[in-house]
């Protein structure tokens, strides 16, 4: 009987692992850091100097010429949230003076949000605190106080951290930087539990302008608009015409602005900010191959900013965002429907709302029947697809199609009673083993039934809602009422619906308080336009269709709830353009073309090319596969037991990626000798690998990829999807191989099909 042979690659790399781990002792796994497991996450590659991110500066003490101009970068990235960046930049000192301790209490700053890690580098800050000079000893001791776990008490910890600050403040007068981060210190403690309140802005407030008397272009303006936003937005207008420029190669200083201009009802000036950060995001994913979830703040910025399109009539600027969040490619740990910021979660909310809002019913059945907006088995997210199909069949006078939405709220709703029940059950069960009180474990079983028994409500009263328009279609006045009166729509769009039924009066009532006020939105004004129009209310026509007007710059004039305003314009004396040019508030500063920014949406990078010798020593290009896509694996190796773990599981289902169309290539660190070696025992095992391998023993191809740990001179394991035209569509780069095979599949297909050309 033959052996299979990925068992006899899993055989001989055991054997192999084996013997290094005997001549070698402990060592790190490969793909992961030798300085330990806070190393194996964050940023693996080296960058350059950046520039533009913001003119701050606290003098370190480092052997490495460019490490202060890189501790800078940090400095300003760490002030605009940007993360995973500032990170970068702190260990690219680390690899050049691995004794700089401020490199490491930087790493750590950029780990709060994650205190396992942030402790890891603290500690290695605080081993080599001699090196720092007074100055940074106090930001280490500061920091590592924080994240010592003493008290137990979180809140203590925050308030001994306020305290740390004031005393660096207090002992280094002239550190503008202190004072920032004092600032900013003290508004995150003030929302994220366990919470701290600001018993003064203004104190805060004067506290942030000390560091801009020294500096009026300092980041510190970022904390002016956290600090500011929800308490009194106008008092930041001028943080926010200036934070942007204050570091402009970070996107969330330009995302910022949005958050004043929103909340003061600017949305064009807020939408202004927000696609400038959008194009610096996707300009720093193309020249680092990102993929787009990746960066901070990404998804919000630009759900956020295909709402306020849609608060100014843009049709098909917020369609065209969210279809954009949409293709954007997903991954099981940063951009998935359960997470609550990621872009696939938000696409799809948003499309769903915008085909309704701009009303675009035939547009709306047919995504919904599509990719764009698949069906899926899970309630919360399946219940709004559903609800959209049968308003948009509603809508369209379809009988048939609503009927149909009505069947399938019924099978949503035996899905979402199977989940309360095994949620109950299951959590019943774990407080049993737990032995926990009667009481207690009836409480425990309620609230896990929670959110399943929402959604049970949810689809009760959505297919009420469904009956009654089809009760409508069939001429049932009463019926059509009675589900207005606990519509789920937007309230405008609910006064349209009881002009259409000819009830005037609650349609005015409705449509005025939704477009009254300083709320600027143009489709409650649109509709309001249109009550009036109906009502013969003329002066009161004109003046609100002149409040429409006032934010009318971006509106699609073809989407229906705008083009339906033609004759009414006409009427009034307008031309058939109404729209009117936008002209910037004089409190709005400087408004740069942004197009030079970077592209407004997401763009697959240009996959690197190489040409490759397999294990008979023939050459391989990559250029030989353009046409079909192609699934490229990086892998660590014959030495590497995770490597063969993945290899195998692929090599087991290469019959479904070849069904798929979805072809594999395996580069490995291997040389072409080591590679023969290993088709020799595949060979006396049955038959050669499934797929081709590749030698890249110089990991010219690994460092092209960023499937490279630059700092640390090692391979990583790395799995992408080129499309047919070269472009890298999906790609996973981590200490450990990607092994959700059927995951990589299906989100192959996904993005194939939406990336598709022509």
């Amino acid at each position: 009987m033959k052996k299979n042979p990925a068992i006899r690659l899993q055989i001989l790399v055991l054997g192999l692992s084996t013997c290094l781990l005997c001549a070698e002792g402990e060592v790190a796994e490969p793909g992961h850091s030798h300085q330990g497991e806070s190393f194996n996450e964050g940023p693996r590659q080296s960058y350059g100097l950046i520039g533009r991110t913001g003119d701050v500066t606290i003098p370190i003490q480092t052997g490495w010429e460019q490490g202060q101009g890189y501790f800078d970068q940090g400095l300003g990235q760490l002030h605009g949230f940007w993360y995973y960046e500032a990170e970068r930049s702190f260990r690219q000192i680390a690899a050049h003076d691995p004794d700089c301790a401020m490199a490491y209490w930087g790493m750590a700053m950029a780990n709060t949000e994650n205190p396992e890690r942030a402790k890891g580098f603290i500690e290695k800050a605080e081993a080599r605190r001699e090196n720092a000079g007074p100055h940074g000893r106090a930001y280490i001791a500061a920091l590592a106080n924080f994240l010592d776990g003493k008290p137990a008490d979180e809140k203590a910890r925050r308030q001994e951290m306020i305290r740390d600050l004031e005393n660096l403040v207090h002992d280094f007068p002239d550190d503008i930087e202190a004072k920032a981060f004092l600032a900013g210190t003290i508004w995150q403690f003030s929302y994220k539990p366990p919470q701290i309140p600001i018993t003064s802005h203004e104190a805060v407030d004067a506290l942030l302008q000390q560091v801009l008397a020294v500096k009026p272009m300092h980041p510190a303006h970022h904390y002016r608009i956290h600090l500011w936003d929800k308490r009194k937005p106008e008092r930041a207008l001028d943080s926010a015409a200036k934070l942007g420029f204050t570091a402009p190669a970070i996107a969330h200083m330009w995302h910022m602005p949005g958050h004043i201009y929103s909340n003061l009802h600017r949305y064009e000036d807020a939408a202004w900010h927000q696609q400038a950060s959008a194009r610096v995001d996707h300009a720093q994913m193309a020249e680092h191959r990102l993929l787009p979830d990746q960066i901070h703040n990404y998804a919000h910025n630009n759900e956020w900013l295909a709402r306020n399109w849609m608060n100014l009539g843009n049709r098909e600027a917020a369609i065209g965002m969210a279809k954009s969040l949409l293709a954007n490619p997903r991954h099981p740990k940063f951009n998935s429907l359960e997470g609550k910021a990621h872009s696939y979660r938000y696409g799809r909310m948003r499309l769903i709302e915008f085909l309704e809002s701009f009303e675009l019913w035939e547009e709306a059945l047919e995504l919904a029947s599509g990719e764009w907006l698949e069906p899926l088995d899970l309630p919360e997210h399946e219940i709004p697809r559903l609800r959209l199909i049968a308003l948009a069949n509603f809508k369209l006078g379809k009988k048939d199609g609503l009927a149909a939405a009505l069947t399938g709220f019924d099978r949503l709703s035996e899905l979402a009673k199977k989940e309360h029940r095994t949620a109950q059950e299951e959590a019943r069960k774990k407080a049993e083993a737990e032995k926990r009180k009667p009481d207690e474990i009836d409480k425990l079983a309620k609230d896990a039934g929670r959110a399943p028994g929402q959604q049970m409500d949810r689809l009760k009263k959505l297919r009420t809602e469904a009956e009654a328009w089809l009760a409508a279609l069939d001429g049932d006045k009463d019926e059509a009422l009675g589900a207005l009166a606990a519509s789920t729509r937007p309230k405008h769009a609910v006064a349209l619906d009881y002009m259409a039924l000819g009830e005037l009066e609650k349609a005015d009532g409705i449509s005025k308080g939704e477009a009254g006020g300083d709320k600027r939105l143009a489709l409650p004004l649109a509709a309001r336009v249109e009550i009036l129009a109906r009502l013969e209310s003329t002066e009161e026509l004109r003046e609100t269709f002149g409040k429409l007007r006032a934010v009318s710059s971006q509106i699609d004039l073809a989407a229906p709830p705008f083009a339906r305003l033609s004759p009414i314009a006409r009427s009034l004396g307008y031309p058939d353009d109404w729209r009117l040019p936008y002209v910037p508030a004089a409190d709005f500063g400087a408004r740069p073309d942004v197009a030079p920014l970077g592209p407004l949406h997401w763009e697959p990078s240009v996959a690197p090319g190489f040409v490759l010798p397999d294990q008979k020593g023939e050459a391989v290009a990559l250029e030989s596969r353009r046409g079909k896509p192609l699934v490229l694996i990086f892998y660590l190796g014959y030495g590497c037991l995770h490597c063969s773990d993945q290899l195998n599981a692929i090599a087991g289902r290469i019959g479904e990626f070849t069904a798929a169309g979805l072809p594999v290539l395996a580069i490995s660190t291997d040389s072409v000798a080591e590679l023969a070696k290993s088709q020799e025992n595949y060979s006396e095992g049955g038959g050669a690998f499934p797929f081709p391998l590749l030698a890249d023993a110089e990991k010219g191809a690994f460092k092209a990829y960023g499937a490279h740990d630059d700092f640390e001179g090692k391979a990583l394991h790395g799995t992408f999807l080129i499309d047919p035209e070269g472009k890298i569509l999906w790609a996973d780069i981590a200490a450990d191989p990607f092994m959700d095979l059927d995951f990589l599949i299906k989100e192959s297909l996904r993005l194939l099909r939406l990336h598709a050309k022509g």
